[in-house]
């Protein structure tokens, strides 16, 4: 078997560099080679040990937000081959469940299997993924971009449930990567106002550029003046704070999306909100198919640039300085990315 290198998580504080044999693709799969991989938060939970024990194998190899070019592909593979350059949808649902058939794949009801977390993931030179979960790209495809595209299928679940139109007044709360990736998804809906509530002026600023048509900060600007004046309110706050904001943002029958996980014990929401002020509340946990298929879409045709989000890239050998870049507030790290 030939070697690769791979960045293996063994236990919660225990991560390195391990040489490992380079998977070969079974039937119905594809070997990738992985070109950039994104370090998102919820691979540094699986390193501190604080991710649901449900959905974590450990020893593991990270890294469920990639794109590469296919090396190799596997018996009884059709319409993939080597050099096309892809991405995978993570989950890796069953088919055959209630939900499956109903195309709600993020919400199988087989046991949890992800990419990253009970399989091996691209936080290595190659990784094998089953083809019916892999999405072609053009062949003139930014990878670094691309590797965008699994955060930016998440956006898109909470968007898809919901009913976009134009001309909407629209509010995101939260302007880290999945926020600000909604304020360039919900731009392509031409909404009459699309507001970007955070904290950082760096990233509001970039929200701006996104197609933000007012941003604000909670530390500095009256965000309570807005309260009650948006149909739709995304947040993606991933603080307790972020979901309250974003129920008072929104006007009476108006709907929220929530898609931040906060992590914290206690309620951070008053239930009696939504029915006294008659709001529709979405939650939103991965990605399915569909929403796959319509980032893909969109980044393919050039309407959706998720480039400008990447603030710092390192070579696969250094990831413990990414690791400490994205944990340090001074560092002004948005989406760090790894390039095996």
């Amino acid at each position: 078997m030939t070697a690769m290198r791979a960045v293996r998580v063994e236990r919660p504080g225990a991560i390195g560099m391990v040489e490992v044999d380079r998977p070969r693709p079974g039937p119905g799969e594809v070997l990738v080679a992985v070109a950039a991989v994104g370090i998102c938060g919820s691979d540094v939970e699986l390193l501190e040990g604080t991710r649901p024990a449900p959905y974590v194998r450990y020893p593991v190899v990270p890294g469920h937000e990639w794109a590469g070019t296919v090396a190799e592909v596997g018996p009884g593979v059709a319409g993939l081959a080597p050099g096309d350059r892809v991405v995978a949808e993570g989950f890796r649902a069953c088919g055959a469940c209630d939900r499956c058939k109903e195309g709600r794949t993020n919400l199988c009801s087989a046991e949890y299997a992800e990419t990253g977390f009970t399989h091996p993931g691209a936080f290595a030179e190659f990784v094998a993924v089953p083809s019916r979960l892999v999405h072609r790209l053009p062949p003139d495809a930014d990878l670094e971009a691309a590797a965008l595209l699994e955060p930016a299928a998440c956006v898109a679940e909470g968007l898809l449930a919901v009913e976009l139109r134009p001309g909407l007044r629209v509010a995101v709360v939260g302007a880290g990567t999945l926020g600000l990736l909604a304020v360039a998804m919900l731009r392509l809906s031409s909404p009459a106002r699309l507001a970007l509530v955070g904290s950082r002026a760096g990233r509001l600023e970039l929200g701006r550029r996104l197609g933000a048509t007012e941003v604000l900060d909670i530390r500095n600007d009256d965000v309570e003046r807005l309260d009650g004046g948006f149909d739709l309110v995304f947040e993606a706050a991933n603080r307790p704070s972020g979901g309250a904001a974003a129920l008072r943002l929104a006007r009476r029958g108006g709907t929220v999306v929530l898609e931040g996980i906060s992590g914290s014990a206690q309620p951070g929401l008053s239930g009696d909100e939504v029915p006294l002020r008659h709001l529709r509340v979405q939650g939103v946990f991965g990605a399915s198919g569909a929403a796959w298929r319509w980032v893909v879409s969109h980044f393919a045709s050039g309407a959706l640039d998720t480039r400008p989000l990447i603030s710092h890239r390192y070579r696969l050998g250094d990831y413990e300085r990414a690791f400490a870049t994205l944990r340090d507030r001074e560092a002004g790290a948005l989406k760090v990315q790894l390039a095996p």
